[in-house]
Formats: C-alpha cells, sequence, structure tokens
C-alpha cells in the first residue's frame, strides 16, 4: 500500500488532462573503460538461471511426475521465477530511465525470489534423489539423471544471478 502510494503522490495531473511522474529516475552505472552496460552479466545469468527450471519441466523422467513431494518444489521454483522474471523484464526494458519506484520495488523482490528460486530447486533435487534411490529410474536413466542435475544447477545459477544483481550500481539521472 506504501509503495502505491508513494506512485501516486509522484504523479501529479496536468491542465489537458495527462499525467506526469514528478519522482526520480534511475539508470544502471556503465562500465568505464569499455562503456557496456553491466546489465549484461545479470542478463545472461538470468538466461542460464531460466533454462535449467524450463528444462527440467520438459524432461520425461519418472522422477519428475511421481510424486507430491517432488512436484511441489518444482512448482514453487516456477512461481519463483515468474517472480523473479516479471521485476527483472520491467528494469531491462528501462534500464536507461527507471522510476524510483519502480527501482524500489525490483530491488526488494529480485535477491528474495532468486533465494527462493534457489530454495525450491535445491530441495527438488533431494527430494528426486531421494525417490530415485528409493524407487529407481522407472527405465529412464537418462532422463531421471537429467532432473536432479537440472535442478542442481538452476539452484546455484540463482545464487550466482542474486549475487550479480545485488553488485549493480544505480545512479540518478535528469528526468528530461
Amino acid at each position: 500500500m506504501a509503495e502505491k502510494r508513494k506512485k501516486i503522490l509522484q504523479t501529479i495531473r496536468e491542465e489537458d488532462g495527462t499525467y506526469r511522474f514528478t519522482g526520480d529516475y534511475y539508470r544502471l552505472c556503465q562500465e568505464e573503460a569499455s562503456g557496456r552496460s553491466r546489465m549484461a552479466g545479470p542478463v545472461i545469468l538470468y538466461l542460464l538461471t531460466a533454462a535449467p527450471v524450463i528444462i527440467s519441466g520438459c524432461v520425461d523422467a519418472s522422477v519428475a511426475y511421481a510424486a507430491f513431494y517432488v512436484i511441489l518444489p518444482f512448482v514453487g521454483e516456477v512461481s519463483a521465477l515468474f517472480v523473479l522474471t516479471w521485476n527483472f523484464v520491467k528494469l531491462v526494458f528501462q534500464s536507461q530511465k527507471v522510476r524510483s519506484y519502480v527501482l524500489d520495488q525490483a530491488e526488494s523482490r529480485i535477491p528474495g525470489a532468486a533465494l527462493v528460486l534457489s530454495g525450491f530447486a535445491l530441495a527438488g533435487l533431494l527430494l528426486s534423489l531421494a525417490f530415485l534411490f528409493r524407487y529407481g529410474t522407472g527405465g529412464k536413466t537418462a532422463a531421471s539423471i537429467l532432473y536432479p542435475v537440472c535442478k542442481g544447477l538452476a539452484a546455484l545459477l540463482a545464487l550466482g544471478f542474486r549475487k550479480s544483481f545485488l553488485g549493480l550500481q544505480w545512479e540518478r539521472v535528469d528526468p528530461s
């Protein structure tokens, strides 16, 4: 509620009926030497983080759909990836001129979503391994091995993405 109120207070109505944002704008600090945006690293890590989550959902493995305790971590993982994607995409497409309330929301949500995604991926890894040891591969050895590998990769890459995102520096820019 406070974020919505802050957004409303930073927006004024013009005489012609349009609205204008009066708050602060931010942009990502640039590399001094190369001039390349620092957003490239987090974007690549985001894509690498999303890939094993998506791949693990497409794997035809007996562990992938065998028990609720294997499925529930995947559902949590996909939910965390959705929150991560939603907030990260808002920053990527506005990285030259981000409104203060968008940056505040993203900075508070993205690291937490990455941590939650990592936790669910780790839980999925451990529970799928427990299922494999108890019930076997069901004749799908390659797919049953790929599923936990994807979970482990997703957990590690989500933590790497979180660290990379927390290292980003934002600077205030002139609203004009």
